[in-house]
């Protein structure tokens, strides 16, 4: 290989490194609120942990528990990794983002294998969307956490929507 090849692999790995999108990526922030199963206040910014969905504080017993569970993860005062995906914020101006625990656990993910939250998908965000799917399957399986008293006979998108 010439030094002119090997120069040019050089420079196209370094350009497609992209600096500030890994700067993104490793973005940390205080938990300063738990506002339900699946949104959470960090440091200035409201978050919606994306691929997921809880049943809403008004769900009784069941908002509750989600909420508990995602406390238990990350409780108030815990540092977090925000992780991004392609969309970064939604209609109500909330940041949509992937968080891991200082110790790496990989937060949306967990609430799902434990059974507190179901996959919801909207692309573009759709990164972790098998390792999502994956879990809930599991967890379903297992009756792991709200499957196991038939917390999801009404997904929490049909909650809201008054249909259960």
């Amino acid at each position: 290989m010439t030094w002119r090849a090997v120069l040019g692999m050089v420079v196209l790995l370094a350009c497609s490194a992209n600096p500030a999108a890994s700067l993104d990526e490793r973005q940390t922030c205080r938990i300063t609120r738990i506002v339900d199963g699946d949104t959470v206040d960090c440091d200035a910014q409201r978050i919606r942990l994306l691929l997921i969905d809880t049943p809403e504080r008004s769900q009784p017993p069941f908002g509750a528990q989600a909420a508990a569970a995602l406390e238990q993860l990350i409780p108030v005062g815990s540092t977090v990794r925000v992780e991004y995906d392609v969309r970064r914020t939604d209609r109500y101006n909330r940041t949509l983002a992937y968080l891991y625990t200082e110790r790496g656990v990989f937060v949306n993910e967990a609430l799902v294998r434990a059974g507190y939250a179901v996959p919801v998908v909207y692309p573009p965000n759709v990164r972790h969307v098998e390792r999502i799917r994956a879990a809930a399957e599991q967890a379903r399986a297992a009756r792991a956490g709200l499957w196991a008293v038939d917390g999801f006979a009404c997904l929490p998108a049909d909650a809201r929507a008054g249909r259960c």
